[in-house]
């Protein structure tokens, strides 16, 4: 029976389907009753019948097959009280036969039996009492007629078997091919997702010695080329993970793990990524409001994906005109609804492209496919994605005329503040020389006119506009302009006067990629798209022209660190200083216990993976055997694993916070303001480091030449140096002690690699291998670091054979990169090389800068009548 209940969930519908015709059954046979004058007391047992059928159907009580046993009983109650009457012995049949119709709907056999055995023994019953109680009616013509009800009950009966049999071979057939076709499409997901990450190895080769290259090129031609080459490898990156995120809804493993983040870093983020999406003919607007919170609560990855497909989905579709793209809010008693509003001049869809929008790999149509390339999985991530933070979708659109799409997304407010600001706003004297005529599309220039006024009025300062040349001259004269958006064109009128006025007035020039400002110019370029969070940085901008980015402190904070790997120590014990932070640090999960049984601690970074005992381990012990002080201290997971599974599994086991490695500055200061309080985070005026233009100073005879080169036998070994150095913050020397301790530790962990494998102990290759995962992937060996995660999961599932298969190549390539290592840096702190040659050190490289201009606002063109504050 429990085969056929399992079936049956196909038959759900049945259960109303019998409800409502045996309701309607009783009430022609009340109507019935009253007619022929029948007993009326069976009706109030009938009444409550159906009473009491349709509230356990309402309320769902009991199992599916028990309310369906429940409501065929009474049905054949009722039908037996219907057929012992003998005006209705001949019409019995004609109705049981409908009976039996519906029950085969249930799909269940017993119901049709239980309908024929009614019917025999009411049938039985009417010949007995017509025997008895009229004999005379009791001829040869209730013979033939009696006969002929019987054969048609039987034939109907086993008419039904036969069709509930044939349903039940087709279900069975179904359910084997639906097992079959999920088997195929976790088989195929499991072989994308591997796919994915195998081809993201050499594509992470291809991007850092393309990017590499790139730097140091100087011919136009190869510039081109290899510019080519890199665009190529980030698209395929992206495409990459869309697979990846596909290959997670469609398995419905979609995990939320919500985080606090700043509108503005996503912004940013979101700008940088989109260059190669606006070289088309058009326009990208971004408008915000400003009464955004400035930090909010959500899963920050998938928002970020959300506006990523819905902007470059409606840039890809809009060959003239614009898109524009509008950040509101709405207060909610939960925190506030964020509103994401993407319009665009594109072509538009029909309501049947809409519907399926949501399926994957679904393209409107083979034009707009052919013509804008792509998986077609960009809308279903995006509606997916929707529906796990908890918000929903609308989208407008109309074939030629462009699309609307409206996301709402319910997000918890972290710091209430607005999201921009800007200083000293009565000492601004704002002018703008942007002439919206010149873009011949009228949307487009409705979208620029909302966005300069919303940023006027958000920021509440005065915009004074300028036409023409001239009118700027005579607004030159009537006021002491502080600062001055002009465009491109613009600009181009009277580069010598711009120039003249850029002496003392802050001049931000906004322009595509294509233009460029000429060699000694003052003025600044602020590349396009427009949107508000650059503009505020260039109004606070202090007169010397220097960005004034505050910078973080933590000053006083006691922070443990828990690694087993002594360079991921190195590495967070520098960042970490950085904010003036005390640090300490443990080895094991067990030094971190007795250290904090010892010591007090206001925030406790602790790794994952470590011999012995875990970091979730460690964190029970020091939750559950500390004082109540300890319950309340954050404590944050630090792990290459940087899966959204992952992420969910250190929620619950207990840790506050979440940061991946090699740890990314911007997520680390997302994690210190989401976990320590206000009061402990300071930040200073003085320009932060990380965020202002710095050149490194000329060398000498030379040297400057032989610097480039001085990495050069590593990035021939797959190291990407110049990710290393970002992880290092840019800071070369640091970078150099790095690759000195990567090499140091080499050797006692090409031995224990070895031990382990040869001993068959998987769980401590595991942490040992995770360990060079992350700390190959620090120093930029992302080809390494991938190897190593192979490996880690082959180890992690007990797979040794597979580990055993893939352990010399990853070894051979440790290897390689530890030799090239030894030649570029040498080896501080040992007096030979392996092979007994003295090796010196070479000079260091001059740390490579990352260079970071404030973006300025974009021409405003838009004067409000009245100053609002903000």
């Amino acid at each position: 029976m429990n085969n056929t209940t399992k079936k049956n969930a196909l038959f759900e519908a049945s259960h109303m389907m019998i409800l409502v015709t045996y309701t309607a059954l009783v009430f022609a046979l009340t109507a019935e009753d009253f007619l022929m004058g029948w007993e009326k007391w069976p009706l109030l047992l009938i009444a409550a019948a159906i009473v009491f059928s349709w509230t356990i159907h309402i309320r769902q009580t009991f199992s599916d097959y028990s309310r369906l046993m429940i409501y065929v009983a009474f049905m054949m109650s009722t039908m037996f009280f219907y057929g012992i009457h003998i005006t209705s012995a001949f019409d019995l049949a004609l109705v049981m036969c409908a009976v039996i119709i519906l029950c085969t709907t249930t799909g269940v056999k017993l119901f049709v039996t239980l309908a024929q055995i009614t019917y025999f023994v009411t049938f039985i019953y009417d010949i007995v009492s017509m025997r008895i109680l009229t004999p005379e009616m009791f001829d040869e013509l209730v013979i033939s007629r009696s006969a002929l009800h019987i054969v048609m009950i039987i034939v109907v009966g086993q008419l039904a078997r036969l069709i509930i049999d044939r349903w039940n071979q087709v279900l069975d057939h179904s359910a084997a091919e639906v097992e079959q076709l999920t088997e195929i499409t976790g088989r195929l997901n499991d072989f994308l997702t591997n796919a994915s990450h195998e081809i993201r190895t050499p594509t992470n080769a291809v991007l850092g010695l393309s990017g590499m290259c790139l730097e140091r090129e100087d011919d136009p031609e190869q510039l081109e080329h290899l510019s080519a080459i890199h665009d190529a490898g980030k698209r395929l990156t992206e495409l990459i993970s869309d697979i990846l995120d596909y290959a997670d809804i469609d398995r419905r493993r979609v995990s939320v793990n919500p985080d606090d983040y700043m509108l503005s870093s996503l912004l940013h983020d979101l700008v940088m990524e989109l260059g190669p999406y606006t070289q088309g003919g058009a326009e990208l607007i971004i408008d915000v409001d400003p009464a955004i919170p400035s930090v909010m609560n959500t899963d920050f990855a998938k928002l970020k994906k959300i506006i990523w497909h819905l902007t470059t989905n409606a840039l890809k579709f809009t060959k003239q005109g614009g898109v524009y793209v509008r950040f509101s809010a709405e207060t909610r008693d939960y925190g506030i609804n964020l509103l994401i509003d993407v319009s665009d001049t594109g072509s538009g869809m029909t309501e049947e492209e809409i519907d399926r929008l949501s399926d994957g790999f679904y393209h409107s149509n083979s034009n707009r496919a052919r013509s804008s390339g792509g998986l077609g999985l960009g809308m279903s991530i995006v509606y997916n994605f929707v529906a796990a933070l908890g918000g929903f979708l609308r989208i407008d659109s109309r074939p030629g005329e462009g699309t609307a799409v409206h996301v709402c997304l319910p997000q918890t407010v972290v710091d209430p503040a607005g999201c921009m600001s800007v200083r000293d706003r009565d000492k601004l004297v704002i002018g703008g020389y942007l002439h919206f005529e010149k873009f011949p599309h009228p949307v487009v220039r409705d979208y620029y006119n909302t966005m300069v006024r919303n940023i006027v009025r958000g920021l509440g300062v005065k915009l004074h506009r300028a036409e023409n040349i001239e009118d700027l001259k005579k607004l030159l004269d009537s006021l002491a302009l502080t600062h001055l958006f002009v465009g491109a064109e613009e600009y181009g009128t009277d580069v010598d006067f711009m120039e003249g006025l850029a002496e003392s007035v802050t001049v931000t020039v906004i322009a595509d990629d294509s233009f460029s400002l000429p060699e000694g110019s003052k003025a600044h370029l602020m590349k396009k798209p427009i949107y508000c969070f650059p503009v505020a940085a260039v109004l606070n901008r202090d007169p010397l022209g220097a960005v004034t980015e505050r910078r973080m402190r933590c000053r006083g904070i006691r922070a443990l660190v828990v690694d087993d790997e002594p360079l991921n120590i190195t590495v967070a014990k520098d960042y970490l200083h950085r904010y003036d932070m005390e640090v300490t640090s443990a080895s094991s999960g067990s030094e971190a216990i007795a250290l904090c049984s010892r010591e007090n601690y206001d925030i406790i970074f602790m790794d994952h993976m470590m011999p012995g005992m875990d970091g979730i381990e460690a964190l029970r012990r020091i939750r559950s055997d500390g004082i109540g002080f300890w319950k309340n201290i954050p404590v944050v997971a630090l792990t290459a694993n940087a899966g959204s599974t992952a992420r969910e599994e250190f929620h619950k086991a207990g840790f506050d916070a979440f940061l991946a490695k090699p740890i990314d500055i911007a997520d680390l200061e997302r994690v210190l303001r989401s976990v320590l309080p206000k009061s402990a985070i300071s930040y200073d005026d003085e320009p932060d480091a990380r965020a202002v233009d710095t050149a490194p100073a000329p060398a000498a005879n030379g040297a400057d030449t032989e610097k480039k080169d001085d990495y050069a036998l590593l990035r021939s070994s797959g190291v990407d140096t110049a990710q290393g150095r970002r992880y290092c913050q840019n800071d070369d020397e640091f970078y150099r002690e790095l690759l000195i301790q990567f090499k140091a530790e080499s050797s006692d962990k090409l031995d224990e690699l070895d031990r382990f494998l040869r001993e068959g102990d998987m769980p401590n290759y595991a942490i040992r291998v995770h360990a060079l995962k992350s700390t190959a992937k620090m120093i930029g060996a992302s080809s390494l670091s991938e190897k190593a995660r192979a490996l880690e999961a082959a180890s992690l599932a007990g797979n040794a054979d597979e580990v055993r298969a893939l352990h010399p190549s990853a070894m051979e390539e440790y290897g390689a990169v530890i030799r090239a290592i030894a030649a570029c840096v040498g080896g501080e702190g040992e007096d030979t090389e392996p092979d007994g040659e003295e090796v010196s050190l070479s000079s260091p490289d001059d740390a490579e800068v990352l260079e970071f201009e404030p973006e300025g606002p974009e021409v405003l063109e838009f004067e409000p009548q009245e100053e609002e504050e903000n």
